[in-house]
């Protein structure tokens, strides 16, 4: 099986999790999705491992973006239809493996000489690498309701307008938000307090340069972007913020 990372602990850290893999399953094959997560930013995390899932139909993903490390937060490893997750026990994996299918959870017995500021390395990559060869690691198992839970949320509908949270900037700077459909042509945004006017369009390409506009994202939700531009910059927007949309 593959293996998948995602953690916020940049290239050279993760390089020690590659090693422990490969010294456990030299055969690994391995996948980085992204070390560049925001450090501590569970939710974008969890965006991402979200947005990739479904184009991996048999892996073990390994997550790290663990502000708890040491703790006595749980390490777990969740199995579903066609994948694993393995990490922290602070909500990262549940949006993903929900919409793949939770089968099982476990928790994994942190050995005593692990170190405490690096559960990537000792205890979830190790874990993964032995899952890849088709072997247990040390776990007991766990009631699924045990396990944390976050999600996205939903858009609220209101009289004239739509409220939605931003989910996730991406490196161009397009605002994707937790609204899935809107039905229209035109809308007037509230936003970072500005107030702006955008179009609907299908792609990018349909709008002029410097141009806002909204389209669905291909993650299934809708964005706001600007083309050949930064519409986060450009609006001063963050993630977790919220949106008005009047229609």
């Amino acid at each position: 099986m593959i293996i998948t990372l995602l953690t916020d602990i940049g290239w050279e850290y993760a390089a020690e999790m590659k090693g422990m893999i490969y010294s456990i399953n030299p055969q690994a094959t391995i996948v980085d999705i992204s070390h560049d997560v925001v450090p501590q930013n569970i939710m974008q995390g969890a965006f991402i491992l979200y947005s990739i899932v479904p184009y991996f139909k048999n892996a073990i993903h390994v997550g790290v973006v663990d502000p708890g490390v040491g703790t006595g937060r749980k390490a777990i490893a969740i199995k579903c239809r066609n994948s694993w997750f393995i990490g922290p026990d602070n909500g990262l994996f549940y949006p993903a493996a929900a919409r793949t299918g939770i089968e099982k959870v476990y928790e994994l017995v942190v050995p005593e000489d692990a170190s405490p500021v690096f559960h990537g390395r000792d205890v979830f990559a190790p874990a993964a690498a032995l899952l890849s060869l088709n072997k247990k690691p040390k776990w007991k198992e766990m009631d699924v309701a045990e396990i944390k839970k976050i999600d996205f949320g939903a858009a609220v509908k209101k009289e004239g307008k739509i409220e939605a949270k931003v989910l996730f900037i991406d490196k161009f700077g397009n605002i994707i938000t937790n609204a899935t459909d809107l039905f229209g042509d035109k809308f007037k945004i509230r936003i970072g307090g500005k107030e702006i006017v955008a179009k609907m369009v299908k792609s990018y390409g349909y709008a002029e340069k410097g141009e806002l506009v909204i389209l669905k994202s291909s993650s299934g939700f809708m964005e706001i972007a600007m083309r050949e531009g930064n519409a986060a910059l450009h609006l001063g927007v963050k993630e977790g913020d919220t949106i008005e949309i009047f229609f």
